[in-house]
């Protein structure tokens, strides 16, 4: 509460100190709204992506047009157009009003600071384009991007038990982001101040760079990583396991696989809208993670199913690491918000789990996966929530 009346005798500061708005504040002040409206609609899935995918405090790339309002305008126009690019990502967030209130504070706030450092600095940066303008303009980036880390993050850490840095100031990605979107801001800032109608030319080139950013990032978990749930994908997990059978050929251990089914997963999406069911999924990785053993090679293969390759293990282990994870998704407790941004717990999940085993010297790893796949659908047959193992008469191949 004291954060947010800090703010607003910031705000009431700013606007009593500032003159009235002129015809050209208007037109740039109509661009700047107008050009985050269409932003934020053409980026709408890619912004839900990263807020989904995100562990800390999220950075969203409105913020390109938070610094050109603020260097611009006056500050009630500049306040008023910070609250309604807020008001449009409202639905996008997902997030409860409470922290979402919270989070346009600490924004309004390093807004305000930005404005601040243009106010006392006396630079006019619609009069000239020079040096002590582009100056300018790096400090204010400088001074927002600072003041929201410190706001949000700081926050962050008082009210959270044992904090952890990403969690307090965001990942590097995201941190990374801001800076390229205070960057564009300043640029923004300088086209619009000699062209009101420039906004509208650089969403394009914005919204690309919103969605091209994430396409890296993706490529770059995609590429042996599930970037849900942080364990291996199927290309990953069958390199790994490419490498376990080699070796398991070598010393003639067995070997167990186990597929991974989560019983009714689609009503979780239906119920609460599918950033509660990413969560359900982290989840269970967090689970998968915790239960199985060091050297056990843990992939999800997409949807709800999850596999595990267990070396130098026999049926009758394989089994016991399976009620282990059958157990440990039976016990989750999944915090999530459901599709208007309210907070849900999410429990009584169950998984079906099938387990396949033989010889490494003579098994093959597909054969393997049909046959613990198939004692998945006697599992879910059979009344879910169980583990059931495949015939030991699995087709062997000679050496």
């Amino acid at each position: 509460m004291t954060f947010e009346l800090l703010t607003v005798l910031a705000v009431v500061a700013a606007v009593l100190t500032d003159p009235p708005a002129s015809t050209t504040d208007w037109l740039r002040g109509g661009a700047l709204v107008a050009a985050a409206a269409v932003h934020l609609w053409i980026s709408r899935r890619t912004e839900e992506t990263r807020r989904d995918s995100g562990t800390g405090p999220h950075m969203d790339t409105g913020t390109v047009w938070v610094l050109p309002a603020m260097v611009l305008l006056p500050a009630w126009m500049a306040v008023i157009s910070l609250l309604l690019l807020r008001a449009q990502l409202y639905p996008i967030a997902r997030r409860p009003l409470y922290r979402y209130t919270f989070g346009t504070s600490g924004i309004l706030l390093a807004a305000l600071t930005a404005l601040a450092v243009v106010r006392i600095s006396g630079v006019d940066v619609t009069s000239t384009f020079g040096g002590n303008e582009v100056l300018l303009l790096a400090l204010a980036g400088l001074a927002y991007f600072v003041v929201n880390a410190i706001a949000i993050g700081g926050v962050i850490a008082l009210s959270t038990p044992q904090p952890t840095w990403t969690l307090a100031i965001g990942s590097r990605r995201d941190n990374a982001m801001l800076g390229l979107m205070v960057c564009l801001g300043a640029v923004a800032a300088l086209a619009t101040a000699h062209a009101w109608l420039a906004p509208m030319l650089l969403v394009p080139f914005v919204a690309a760079v919103d969605w091209g950013l994430l396409q890296i990032e993706n490529l770059r978990g995609d590429a042996r990583t599930d970037h849900k749930t942080q364990l291996l994908n199927s290309r990953g997990w069958h390199e790994q396991t490419g490498r376990e059978f080699a070796r398991a050929r070598r010393q003639h251990s067995m070997l167990s696989v186990a597929v991974i089914d989560l019983d009714h997963f689609k009503q979780v999406n239906d119920t609460w809208g599918h950033p509660a069911g990413d969560a359900v999924l982290r989840a269970v990785g967090a689970v998968l993670r915790e239960t199985t053993r060091q050297g056990d090679i843990v992939g999800r293969f997409g949807g709800e199913e999850f596999v595990l390759m267990l070396p130098d293990t026999d049926a009758e282990q394989a089994v016991r690491v399976a009620e282990r994870v059958r157990q440990g998704v039976a016990d989750m407790h999944v915090a999530a918000t459901d599709k208007r941004g309210q907070p849900v717990l999410i429990s009584n999940r169950t998984a079906s789990i099938g387990i396949a085993s033989g010889p490494g010297a003579t098994s093959d790893l597909d054969e393997l996966l049909r046959a613990a796949d198939a004692a998945v659908y006697e599992a879910k047959h059979g009344g879910r929530n169980q583990v059931r193992s495949a015939e030991s008469s699995i087709p062997h191949h000679a050496e």
